[in-house]
């Protein structure tokens, strides 16, 4: 079906004429990047025009022809792009998944893509010729990139997320909306409120009740009644939202006491092997309360920390969405790679309660992590591991997918924007990797692309053998004086090969060089009588770029005096978290 060639067609764009806004978007989209790339003008029209000839459909019903077929066995995002007679047809159940139709069709002959929030690209083509029908579905039922510059509408709408933090408008696709989209337990019964007049309401630790770093009493009945009328009342207030979380709270868990270990808590949990267990009965409790009055209404709660263990014994609630996360494993290999070196490794861990929740529940989502969260800027090389990671999940069943990275202000984390655009990738497609990255670098960098790809796996080949963690600091075996040097070397090569690229290409290469820039800093001994003034003009640069974070949620003013005042950034006296939740 040749749509056009050499600046001519013979068709047009059509929708219904009481189309979705996001339909018309999508139709708008469609004409615009093909004239774009094409230099054809393909012209659009709602069906209260007249047919003209060959038409281009987007949605179920143009011109009283129905469409359901093609898609009566997708999800709401899936869709279909199948010639019917002489039309071509961008169908979905959803006016998000035409939207899709559309970028996916225009990633496929022009190669359409949204880089980052500030550069979209695409080739110059000639000719579009459809030679096959095309059935889409989505790896992933929810796929967020959890990076500052991915929250941008148009970014995340182009690169298949339809992430609860990004800005979706309707005419985006929208997206599924959360509320209390993290930990929540005291959100429900706050215990600054409650603890005073109802400790019981509380953990039981250690022969008392407390109040400090503590979570819910779970199998407390006044608990569970006044945390359903809660989650009742943020329902009506919040019609919009799908997903509710009932979670537990955030005291890094992994080195004190927070669950409640109170007689009836400490017995149900001992019975089913996990303190999960008390969670999942409570949540499950809550989803079954609510499915009546709201069937769509999802309960979202975390597997984390003291809880990552699953039930034995124990079935989640369909209406329930346990999310997984793996903060203890090494990026330095894939989960996978790691179980099988090691089988008492963390990753061999993680990789036993995966497979674990994946038998227990339909609604498995994951929170994935890729950057280093106490030294954004330093190098934290988990490209291979992230993408081998994407796929286990895919073949694991996995639905829902965040992947974390520097969510601040500023951004600009070690390869954020490219870490961002893998992820979306990979979450929609079966691309590899080394063609992901290739094809990012090429437009990113410009002439630099080579070097900044030789800088990539420079560190993605030192960390074989190693480990990296997430909260590393640069005294770390992964960081030598040779690697550092090579690093050097590479990135200044990188900058003259870029001399004559656009301001915007050398943006992008400043990014990366003042991310080596701060492994060098922090490295230099503290006696170089030049240390602190080379700081100092690097705060500007930061400024200049916009970063605004290098620790994470952690003044930027503090964090240069820590700079200065210790080698390797280590020390950091009367630090305090500037927490705060994108929203």
């Amino acid at each position: 079906m040749l749509i056009l060639n050499n600046k001519k067609t013979a068709y047009h764009i059509c929708y219904e004429m009481d189309a979705s806004e996001c339909v018309r978007f999508a139709a708008n989209e469609l004409q615009k990047y093909l004239y774009a790339s094409t230099k054809c003008l393909v012209p659009l029209f709602s069906s209260k025009i007249d047919r003209r000839g060959k038409e281009i459909h987007l949605g179920l019903n143009v011109r009283g022809k129905d469409y359901h077929q093609y898609v009566a066995n997708l999800s709401d995002e899936g869709f279909a792009i199948v010639r019917d007679n002489d039309d071509l047809c961008f169908v979905s159940k959803s006016s998000r998944g035409v939207l899709y139709a559309v970028y996916y069709f225009l990633e496929r002959f022009i190669k359409l893509s949204a880089l980052d929030s500030e550069m979209i690209v695409y080739d110059n083509v000639t000719k579009i010729d459809v030679k096959e029908d095309i059935f889409y579905e989505l790896p992933f039922e929810y796929r967020e990139c959890y990076f500052t510059d991915a929250f941008n509408g148009k970014y995340a709408s182009m690169n298949m997320l339809n992430s609860n933090l990004a800005d979706l408008s309707v005419r985006l696709g929208g997206k599924t909306k959360w509320y209390n989209f993290h930990h929540s337990f005291a959100d429900l019964i706050n215990p600054k409120e409650y603890f005073d007049t109802h400790p019981e309401y509380f953990s039981y630790i250690d022969g008392k009740r407390v109040s400090e770093h503590t979570e819910l009493c779970l199998s407390n009945e006044e608990v569970f009644q006044l945390c359903l009328k809660r989650v009742k009342q943020w329902i009506k207030d919040n019609p919009d939202c799908k997903v509710f979380s009932v979670a537990q709270d955030e005291w890094m868990g992994h080195f004190i006491k927070m669950a409640c270990e109170c007689e009836h808590c400490k017995a149900f949990d001992e019975a089913h092997g996990s303190q999960s267990a008390s969670i999942i009965r409570f949540v499950n409790r809550i989803a079954s309360a609510l499915e009546e009055e709201y069937p769509d209404v999802l309960i979202h709660t975390f597997a984390y920390q003291y809880s990552r263990k699953p039930p034995v014994g124990l079935k989640v609630h369909k209406n329930v969405i346990v999310r997984l996360t793996n903060i203890e494993c090494s990026w330095a290999e894939s989960i996978e790679e790691g179980a099988k070196r090691d089988q008492s490794s963390r990753n061999a861990s993680f990789l036993s309660d995966l497979i674990g929740w994946s038998k227990l529940t339909n609604r498995l989502y994951i929170w994935d992590y890729a950057v280093n969260y106490r030294n954004y800027l330093l190098p934290f090389p988990n490209f291979r591991s992230m993408a081998k990671n994407i796929e286990l999940y895919k073949r694991i069943g996995v639905k829902g997918l965040l992947m974390q990275g520097n969510f601040s202000n500023g951004g600009k984390g070690y390869f954020d924007e490219l870490k961002s655009y893998v992820a979306a990738k990979m979450m929609r497609s079966d691309e590899k990797l080394e063609d992901i990255i290739s094809y990012f670098c090429d437009h990113y960098y410009g002439n630099a692309s080579k070097y900044i790809q030789e800088y990539i796996y420079l560190f993605e080949d030192a960390i074989n053998n190693k480990t990296l963690w997430l909260y590393d600091d640069a005294d770390s075996d992964l960081f030598s004086g040779e690697i550092i040097i090579k690093a050097r070397n590479i990135i200044n090569k990188a900058l003259e090969a870029a001399k004559y690229d656009n301001e915007l290409i050398k943006k992008h290469l400043n990014i990366v060089e003042i991310g080596l820039r701060y492994l060098e800093l922090v490295t230099m001994p503290l006696e170089n009588k030049e240390r602190n003034k080379l700081i100092d003009k690097f705060d500007d640069d930061l400024r200049v770029l916009g970063i605004t974070e290098l620790f994470e949620r952690t003044n930027l003013d503090y964090s240069i005096q820590v700079m200065k005042n210790s080698l390797y950034a280590k020390e950091r006296p009367n630090w305090y978290s500037l927490y705060y939740i994108m929203k």
